[in-house]
């Protein structure tokens, strides 16, 4: 019975960020056959602004929009600094469970300016001191194969299709790796370094599954980790965000270094809040 659960709950993880997929293969295909290098133009000149843009749409409460981001990373469509912001400003299933737990707004709108502010200043940071990718959206449709013959709608749905069913699978194994851990013992991994607390969090945080942003999020309801540790374990949660980077991604330093990034961002972000609540 138990299996038959987590399975559903793979499930379900991955049905909400179908729908992203396969918009973002449409609007990648429709560059590559209809638009030609208009597009391209239009997102190198407005390049500084992608990782504001970035920040914005990664608050959607929906892990689909972190990994159809990682997606347009991966053919360079949008920049690494604009992808750790789409990263550290998800939200993923906190605000979800927030609302469904009755959770006051005071507790709500503090993580999400949080998220906001850290995200954008990273995104901005990281880009102005990283080398710019080049736009290839031809090269990443000729490395997944895809069939033009049968136009914009079917390439895009082969595409959302491979990712999908690789993507269960491994959602699927982190489900059952965190399962047989144990949410009690995760529980207790954090609480039993209360000074580290910001540290373990962001350990929970980078585990790639839907599972970590509830577990974090009720661990603050109910007043295991503080302010600080909940900050940084949700900056650096992407749901599937990374899962998607590493299936569509061919360049393993480069997906390392945007893990890297991001869980140090997030690192920091909690440190930083730890240090400001203790001054004041």
């Amino acid at each position: 019975m138990v299996l038959i659960d987590i399975l559903l709950d793979s499930l379900s993880d991955v049905v909400k960020i179908i729908p992203f997929l396969f918009i973002i293969y449409l609007l990648l295909e429709f560059m590559e056959h209809e638009a030609g290098h208009k597009m391209e133009h239009f997102l190198e000149k407005h390049r500084r602004l992608n990782p504001i843009m970035g920040t914005i749409m990664g608050l959607i409460p929906s892990c689909g929009f972190a990994g159809a981001a990682s997606s347009l990373f991966a053919t360079g469509v949008i920049s690494a600094g604009t992808l750790i912001a789409v990263y550290l400003s998800s939200s993923d299933e906190m605000l979800s469970i927030m609302l469904s737990m009755q959770a006051p707004f005071s507790k709500i709108w503090p993580i999400l300016f949080v998220k906001l502010i850290v995200a954008g200043i990273a995104g901005i940071i990281i880009d102005r001191f990283s080398k710019k990718r080049s736009i290839d959206v031809e090269e990443f449709c000729e490395r997944e194969h895809d069939d033009h013959a049968h136009g914009i709608f079917y390439s895009a749905a082969m595409h959302t299709m491979q990712v999908t069913v690789w993507l269960l699978l491994i959602t699927l194994v982190f489900n059952l790796i965190v399962a047989w851990i144990g949410e009690d013992s995760l529980r207790m991994f954090v609480s039993s370094y209360p000074n580290q607390s910001v540290f373990a969090a962001t350990l929970i945080g980078m585990i790639p599954s839907c599972a970590s942003s509830i577990l974090l999020t009720k661990m603050y309801l109910e007043g295991v980790i503080g302010f600080a540790a909940v900050c940084a374990g949700l900056l650096v949660n992407a749901g599937t965000g990374m899962m998607v980077l590493w299936r569509v991604n061919p360049n393993l330093k480069e997906n390392f270094q945007i893990m890297f990034l991001t869980w140090l961002c997030g690192l920091i972000g909690g440190l930083l809040i730890e240090l400001i609540l203790v001054l004041i």
